[in-house]
């Protein structure tokens, strides 16, 4: 690849005013300066409009949809208007390290058949502190370094953080870019198409910061339906279109049948519904009884 390659760093944003001056300010202060900044806001009700127009940097690009549209089509119109041959991702509540650009690119450059990299991730809360190790581990970005090892991990479970990836414009595009049909699991659907055809990596370094909060989409209860069912139609997809040994195919089977156990339980509200549809899954999948 290039020398000097463009990288656009992709921020979807809607009312996030508290921090979106923090996210921005992480790109700009980037060690690697070949950046363009596409901040594609969905028409936010506060002023975070108006808090990105105070940055008069150059490479600073913003998009605002006149009725809120959700983030699924607001990720699919920003592909016209990216120039880098690499996209970063960030969202707008959480943070780049110095250095996550010049690290990846410097992935790329290495390997030509790469066409995503992600890299190891610290949680924190609204006031910036770091949420207890025991969270990290549940998130074992450490162990799926290997490209296979990320392929048989995906097939069962999204190990890229989306904030912290980067991925080949060309390459995105080949495979059909973000789903137009998808609103939660468009990142996980990308990363996927992406790794069937080209390698892939996860930095074993902390290079992106993901706030988590209540009101962030990861954790909003209106969304958590829609989660649920894109996320058994994600692992479907993977068990038709992926070759998968026995043991991945049974570990496959049995996340779709706890996403499904959980779309029953958000349905049967009650507490006598949620037990009684407890009983009637187990019954009917005891290999479940070994999930917990």
């Amino acid at each position: 690849m290039e020398s000097n390659i463009l990288v656009t760093v992709l921020i979807n944003c809607r009312n996030e005013e508290k921090l979106i001056s923090r996210a921005i300010k992480s790109v700009l202060f980037q060690n690697y300066k070949n950046i363009e900044v596409i901040i594609w806001d969905d028409a936010s009700s506060d002023s975070t409009s108006e808090i990105i127009q105070t940055f008069k940097d150059k490479r600073i690009k913003f998009f605002k949809n006149a009725n809120h549209l959700g983030l699924g089509p607001s990720r699919y119109r920003a592909k016209n208007e990216i120039n880098g041959d690499l996209v970063a991702i960030l969202d707008a509540d959480d943070e780049m390290s110095k250095t996550r650009i010049e690290i990846q690119v410097n992935e790329f450059k290495n390997n030509n058949n790469l066409a995503l990299v992600g890299s190891w991730v610290k949680f924190r809360d609204i006031n910036d502190k770091i949420i207890k190790e025991k969270f990290l581990k549940k998130n074992p970005f450490n162990i799926y370094v290997n490209n296979d090892q990320i392929k048989e991990k995906m097939m069962v479970k999204n190990i890229f953080v989306h904030s912290s990836i980067m991925y080949k414009k060309e390459n995105a595009i080949k495979v059909g870019w973000y789903s137009n049909k998808l609103e939660y699991s468009q990142d996980y659907d990308l990363s996927l198409k992406l790794i069937k055809l080209y390698d892939s990596k996860i930095i074993t370094e902390f290079l992106t910061f993901v706030t988590i909060r209540k009101e962030s989409m990861t954790q909003s209860d209106n969304l958590k339906k829609t989660r649920v069912r894109e996320a058994i139609s994600i692992l479907e997809k993977c068990k038709s279109e992926f070759k998968m040994n026995k043991k991945l195919s049974s570990i496959n089977s049995r996340e779709i049948l706890w996403y499904k156990l959980k779309l029953d339980l958000m349905d049967n509200p009650s507490i006598i519904s949620k037990l009684f549809c407890i009983l009637k899954i187990i019954i009917k999948f005891p290999s479940l009884l070994f999930y917990f």
